[in-house]
Order: C-alpha cells, then sequence, then structure tokens
C-alpha cells in the first residue's frame, strides 16, 4: 500500500513539472527563441535554435505571444519595467514614428570590421590602475544635466537603481534609463544596439553617457558565414570594431561618455574572458578624447584585483559587494561608486570651487602590469573616490 502511495506521489510529481513546462512554453516561446539565438555557436545552439524557433512559430497563430507582450506594456505603464525600449514605445504617442537620428546615414547592422584609427588601434596589453574623471562645467540654472545610463544587465543590476535613487532628490540631474539585461555588442544578430538605441533614447540628447555592458560578450560569434571563436584575431578585430562603432554612436550628439569597467569575476574562465573584453574596451575608449575608461576594481576588488564579494567598511560594517551570481554588483557595491559618480555629476560646492580631478586607484599588483595610458596623467583627488574599506583580516578569506 505505501508503495501505491509513493509511485502515485512521483507520478504527480512529474505531471506537476510536465504541466508546469508546457505552460512555460507556452508564454515564453518567444522567449526561449531568443535564449537559444544567444548561445555561443556550437552544438547546443544548432539544436536549440530550430526547435525553440520551430515552437515559437508554431504558436504564434494562437495569439499567446500577443497576449504575453500587452501584459508587459500595461506592467511597464505601472512602473513595474526597466525595459527601456518598451517605456519608449509606450511613451510614444499613438501613430507617432519612431524617432530616427538626425544624421543622413542611419546606423547600419554590422557584419565585418569597418576601417578607422581607433577600430584597429594596437590591443591594450592591460588596463590602467587608476583612471580619471576630469572636472565638468558647472550646471546651468533651471537647466538640470542630463544623464543617460545605458548598457546591458551591469547596468541595470544595482548601477542604475543606486544613481537614480541618489539623484532622486537633485534638482540639477535628469537621469534618462537606456539599458536592456541579455544583451552586449558581440552579437547583433541577437540584439543590434546600433538598431536598438536610437529609439530608447527617443530623441533625449543627454550630455552625459555613462555606459556599463560587455558581460554577455564574452562568446563566439558568426560573421559573413564563418565563425569567429572568442579570442581568436579575427573576433578581436570584429569586436574591437563594435565597440568603437557603439561609442561614436552614442556620443555622435556631444555627449560626454564615461565607460565603467567590467569588474573582476568569481569563475575564473568567465574572469579570463571579461579581462580581455576589459582591454578592448579601454584600448577603444582611450583613443577618444570625449570618452573615459573608469575602472570598477578600486570599489569592488581585493587587494590583488581579484573577486571579492564581501568587505567591511572602516566603520566595521560588513557588506555584500557583489551579488550571490559572482557576476553583478550589489547595491551597496554598486553605491561606492555612485557616491563617487554623483559628486562628478553635481559636486559639492566646495568640490565645484576647485579645478581638480576625481580618480579611482587600486593596490598596485606585481602580477597585473598595466600599460601607459595614452591619455596625459592628471592631478588626482583621491581622499574622495576611494571607497572607505578596511583591508581584508589575516588568514580570513576575502571572499565568502
Amino acid at each position: 500500500m505505501q508503495n501505491v502511495r509513493v509511485t502515485h506521489s512521483v507520478r504527480q510529481m512529474f505531471l506537476a513539472i510536465a504541466g508546469f513546462i508546457t505552460v512555460i512554453s507556452l508564454i515564453e516561446a518567444d522567449g526561449l527563441a531568443r535564449w537559444a539565438d544567444r548561445l555561443e555557436p556550437g552544438i547546443l545552439r544548432s539544436i536549440a535554435a530550430p526547435a525553440t524557433a520551430a515552437l515559437d512559430k508554431s504558436l504564434r497563430p494562437v495569439g499567446i505571444a500577443a497576449l504575453h507582450d500587452r501584459a508587459l506594456d500595461e506592467a511597464a505603464r505601472l512602473g513595474w519595467s526597466d525595459d527601456a525600449l518598451r517605456l519608449a514605445r509606450i511613451a510614444r504617442p499613438a501613430g507617432a514614428a519612431p524617432f530616427q537620428p538626425a544624421s543622413s546615414t542611419a546606423p547600419q547592422r554590422l557584419s565585418a570590421p569597418v576601417p578607422g584609427a581607433i577600430a584597429t588601434a594596437p590591443i591594450a596589453a592591460g588596463v590602467p590602475h587608476s583612471t580619471t574623471l576630469s572636472p565638468l562645467a558647472p550646471i546651468e540654472q533651471g537647466k538640470p544635466r542630463v544623464v543617460a545610463l545605458v548598457g546591458d544587465s551591469m547596468m541595470a543590476v544595482g548601477l542604475s537603481a543606486t544613481l537614480m535613487r541618489q539623484g532622486a532628490d537633485d534638482s540639477n540631474l535628469r537621469f534618462v534609463k537606456a539599458f536592456r539585461s541579455g544583451t552586449g555588442l558581440a552579437r547583433p544578430d541577437v540584439f543590434n544596439w546600433m538598431d536598438e538605441y536610437p529609439d530608447m533614447m527617443d530623441g533625449e540628447k543627454p550630455d552625459i553617457i555613462i555606459v556599463a555592458i560587455g558581460a554577455n560578450d564574452g562568446q563566439g560569434f558568426v560573421v559573413d558565414d564563418k565563425v569567429q571563436l572568442f579570442g581568436s584575431a579575427e573576433w578581436r578585430k570584429t569586436y574591437q570594431s563594435r565597440v568603437a562603432d557603439f561609442l561614436a554612436m552614442v556620443e555622435s550628439r556631444g555627449s560626454r561618455v564615461v565607460w565603467v569597467g567590467l569588474p573582476p569575476m568569481r569563475m575564473e574562465t568567465y574572469n579570463a574572458r571579461i579581462a580581455v573584453i576589459n582591454r578592448i574596451v579601454y584600448t577603444v575608449v582611450s583613443h577618444d578624447p570625449r570618452a573615459t575608461w573608469w575602472n570598477s576594481e578600486p570599489f569592488v576588488a581585493d587587494e590583488t584585483g581579484g573577486f571579492r564579494e564581501f568587505a567591511a567598511l572602516r566603520n566595521g560594517t560588513m557588506v555584500r559587494l557583489r551579488n550571490a551570481d559572482g557576476i553583478h554588483f550589489s547595491d551597496d557595491g554598486a553605491g561606492l561608486m555612485s557616491s563617487v559618480l554623483m559628486k562628478w555629476l553635481d559636486p559639492p560646492q566646495e568640490m565645484a570651487a576647485r579645478p581638480e580631478t576625481l580618480a579611482t586607484e587600486r593596490p598596485h599588483s606585481p602580477t597585473r602590469t598595466a600599460s601607459a595610458s595614452p591619455k596625459p596623467e592628471k592631478a588626482t583627488l583621491t581622499s574622495d573616490a576611494r571607497p572607505s574599506l578596511a583591508p581584508p583580516k589575516p588568514g580570513r578569506p576575502v571572499g565568502f
């Protein structure tokens, strides 16, 4: 009798799981197709992509995807969404055409590297130990400084929320959300920032653009029907070109750009890929006088520049610097950075009166030698920029 009950319970469990999978497949068929498209070229993608695409196509006539999309629109109207594209679309008057850039040449989908000094510059051997933010012009009375927050989940999770929260009562600043999780610059076939960014901005002309992107870019891709494996010479050339095109696009209206470098990651193999991405991005950004590559390591890394999940503040309070996934910033970790960025965006009166530069510095590590920056060194104000973190105690693991 007991065996019968166990068998019945197991059957119920499997039926429940099967029902759940069926419901998810019906509701998220388009999401599953997008997930498969984002996979790195290989066996898994070759199997998953056609299967999920066929499922999505077969369910389209039923209209579930349209109902799902309308539900997400309503959630966005209620303030329950951070999808910049969706927010821009629902805010646009009915019948209004999407915003088009003022340039006579619309951004085109990238398929191969484009020529240009920045796009073909030799990739830096490392990133600098310190980066600086030179002072901005004073904010005009009654004219808030417009700050666009751009990127993937590295902007969406932690950083954007802390910046907007800290600036909520600052009448001198106005933030524009232009981020989308699950995207990047490596795969324009999945999400093309060159096409989507103008629509996200919807005519906005930001003074400052803060970029945090690249966490999904450590993968190979296909260019002109040929697979370019991550890290290969062809891959680096293509990715560098895409970064250069993206940077040129976002600053095309005269905006100043701060590109936040990706932090060290917990998984060693993933962290090695992120280091390559940082070097390529730094190479591109450091050759552009309107842009600054800003190192995030001093705020969240350990004394060697490695991953750190928790840290003690000077007052003894223990805080989480990174989310449990080992990838994204926690609110506390992002808050250390946003506090410095806020002082830069709208400096207190006593700081605005002195022509110094905010900087971040990380402890010197012989194993992480950085190449010299192409930009001249500037005077730095380190006391206001560095996070108040206590050094780890001897014998105690930094991340736990």
